[in-house]
């Protein structure tokens, strides 16, 4: 060394190392809290309630073998929702497992209150289908209450019904 002054960092170096800190930091502090968004669908045993009600009805009390979940029979279906059905499929029966107007026994809701709603996979759960195969303007919804929803589990299945996809929506609170 003949008298050059050598440095091990410069102000850009510093500014630089500065900047990609600071960046990690609010990126870490702004993604962690949607880590755990997926768990985030209810709270307690509610997301648990909703879950297995919407697994028992897609496969199970209204898919016309287990062997097909997700497959839904029209008629469990229209039995299920109260609805008339349309003449083309009025003769399609129900060989639900349960009897399927006991809404809370069915659903094993534990004295919760719930919705279940069938809707096209494009809308929302607060505008229930009104298909074809339906006879007048019965809708695929029902409830158990009239009380307004709080703090809700909501689960959902896709499912088939006649053919058209659908979405099966259950709502405990």
């Amino acid at each position: 060394m003949t008298g050059e002054r050598v440095r091990g960092q410069t102000t850009l170096d510093f500014a630089v190392g500065a900047s990609v800190f600071l960046l990690t930091v609010v990126f870490v502090i702004a993604y962690a809290p949607t880590l755990f968004d997926p768990f985030a669908g209810g709270t307690g045993t509610k997301l648990l309630v909703a879950d297995r009600a919407a697994t028992s009805l897609s496969g199970d009390f209204l898919a016309p073998t287990t062997a097909d979940p997700g497959v839904l029979s029209v008629g469990c279906v229209g039995t299920f929702f109260d609805v008339t059905l349309a003449d083309n499929v009025r003769e399609a029966g129900c060989d639900a497992p349960a009897d399927v107007e006991e809404f809370d026994e069915l659903l094993s809701l534990d004295g919760r209150n719930a919705n279940v709603t069938v809707h096209a996979l494009g809308a929302p759960a607060s505008e229930p289908a009104t298909p074809g195969w339906i006879d007048g303007d019965g809708r695929l919804t029902r409830s158990n209450t009239d009380a307004a929803p709080t703090d809700v589990a909501v689960a959902t299945r896709t499912v088939s019904v006649a053919g058209e996809q659908y979405r099966l929506t259950v709502r405990v609170w």
